[in-house]
């Protein structure tokens, strides 16, 4: 067990600066308040996200200069003196890295969480620093947002919770209905994650297809539960839907690349009555010109996905822990802290799925 006097000590931890700036630098371990908990970071898992907060030098996440990283788990090592007593030194835990409002009175919450629209809280709490070996666990993340895990889940399984919580909110909040024709655009981690999710919860029930550029990801896509999987490079793309479902578009169309161009061909993928699922963040400013005409008389929704909530986290943990969702299979690099940067190059490259980073 790590001594408490740990908190006197210092770290080597990646700290993002800007744009393509992000150093390995000496930093205190963070230190706790009353209510927080020092974790042991075990594992950590490098997406596209924290590339795209990496090239942008921003995201709503982080402050900058600021500690970097999202995606975790690890042991507990030291516990704030007014700390949940649920939580104790020497625990395998995972945790979400933010949480909303947790005021016990309903009427002292944000307007968006009296509405039940917790991802899009007015006081949302996050938390960065999972590239290091310590991270702290603010109070607030620790009461609504943090899980023991059983032995038997590694902690770099684990540490893909978070990425699975927001796949988990988008089906919660996307109608899905029997016998819906789903197209998912991309097959990278996300993409394979929300065919998993949506052949576990639906079964046979939709019909399910993957696009892609990648022939080795859209194998996967296939393993994952998609019925049919497409390489879209070059292709026209509503051919190979029409191909596909032997109808005009889909009813349901999830975005999971994150570029202008790839919501702009799931836009066109949409068919009358469907529902557009723009998932993958892109920079600000960027535009997605629409036509008006079909969204009006084809009725389109058009549902956007930022982030989770604590009930989206607590299903993706469980699901992680039941073997629902086969995350491990999407782990294709390990690799120490120190090369950061070499991962953070793999992630653009697309040479990896995902990347998990021992501190």
């Amino acid at each position: 067990m790590i001594p408490v006097n740990v908190l006197s000590r210092t770290m080597v931890a990646a700290v993002l600066h800007g744009a393509e700036d992000v150093r390995l630098e000496e930093v205190p371990i963070p230190q706790l308040g009353p209510e927080d908990l020092l974790a042991k970071v075990e594992a950590a898992s490098l997406d596209f996200t924290d590339r795209k907060v990496y090239l942008r030098g921003s995201h709503p996440m982080i402050e900058i200069p600021g500690l970097f990283g999202h995606e975790w788990a690890g042991v507990v090592v030291v516990r704030g003196e007014q700390a949940d007593a649920r939580w104790q030194p020497g625990m395998r835990v995972v945790a979400a890295n933010s949480a909303p409002c947790t005021d016990p009175v309903p009427a002292a919450r944000c307007r968006a969480c009296r509405r039940s629209r917790q991802g899009m809280c007015e006081r949302l709490l996050y938390n960065n620093g999972a590239f290091a070996p310590y991270i702290r666990i603010p109070g607030r993340i620790a009461e609504v947002n943090l899980y023991e895990l059983p032995p038997q889940v590694p902690f770099e399984d684990a540490a893909l919770a978070e990425p699975l919580a927001c796949v988990m909110h988008a089906i919660r909040r996307v109608q899905v209905s029997d016998g819906d024709r789903v197209v998912v655009v991309g097959a990278g981690p996300i993409g394979l994650m929300f065919i998993s999710v949506l052949r576990n919860r639906y079964g046979q029930a939709i019909r399910l297809l993957s696009l892609d550029h990648h022939d080795d990801r859209l194998v996967l896509a296939r393993s994952f539960g998609a019925d049919e999987a497409l390489n879209t490079a070059g292709g026209p793309l509503m051919a190979g839907v029409r191909e596909a479902f032997g109808a005009e578009g889909a009813d349901v169309v999830i975005e999971a690349v994150g570029s202008t161009q790839a919501h702009q061909e799931a836009f066109e993928l949409v068919g009358r009555g469907g529902t557009l699922v723009p998932f993958g963040g892109v920079a600000e400013g960027a535009l997605l010109s629409l036509d008006l005409h079909r969204l009006h008389y084809e009725e389109i929704r058009i549902v956007p996905i930022y982030h989770h909530t604590p009930v989206d986290f607590a299903g993706a943990v469980h699901a992680i822990v039941r073997r629902e969702v086969p995350v491990a299979r999407l782990i294709t690099a390990r690799l120490p802290l120190m090369e950061l940067p070499r991962a953070l190059e793999m992630v653009q490259e697309r040479t990896t799925l995902r990347t998990i980073l021992f501190p």
